[in-house]
């Protein structure tokens, strides 16, 4: 889905990414950033 701005792929990207730990089958951990819409999608969403 499109939002109003395109995102960076890093922590400095514009909406503020949330850093998630993901752990992989080896054991090591990686960092998933979760990206945030700044077009409300959110909001709108219905979470019933």
């Amino acid at each position: 889905m499109s939002d109003l701005i395109k995102h960076d792929i890093s922590e400095d990207c514009v909406c503020g990414p949330t850093a998630v730990p993901v752990e992989r089958p080896d054991g090591s951990v990686v960092w998933n950033y979760v990206h945030h819409s700044l077009d409300g999608r959110e909001q709108r969403e219905d979470t019933s």
